[in-house]
């Protein structure tokens, strides 16, 4: 059964991207535009892994990773940000972990697969 990721991204060519390429990769994708809409989702399914963007309008992926840790921690997030410096207390608090924005596929892959236990 091929695992469930849940990515979040307000920019629709990224996430398009990122679930094209996660989907070729074998998982089960699901998207969302901003925090609010993964919140939603996450009421009605349960992820492998959430992977989200940092920033984005309405409820940010800070926010939306602290809501998870704090309704499910055994929910794997991982944070996609290019702008790390701006929330780096934030997240080292949260402990979790994050991939800087540019990265290549093989690095997202890599990345995905440390967090879920798969690599």
């Amino acid at each position: 059964m091929s695992k469930k990721i849940l990515v979040v991204e307000d920019e629709l060519d990224n996430l398009k991207l990122v679930s094209h390429f996660l989907n070729q990769a074998g998982y089960e994708v699901s998207g969302a535009k901003d925090g609010v809409e993964a919140m939603e989702l996450l009421g009605h399914s349960r992820f492998d892994l959430v992977l989200s963007d940092l920033r984005m309008p309405g409820m940010d992926g800070l926010t939306l990773a602290s809501h998870i840790v704090s309704s499910d921690p055994t929910t794997p997030i991982l944070l996609m940000t290019a702008y790390y410096f701006d929330n780096r207390a934030d997240i080292l608090e949260l402990g979790v972990p994050f991939l800087r924005k540019p990265f290549s596929p093989n690095e997202l892959l890599s990345e995905i697969q440390k967090v879920i236990g798969e690599g």
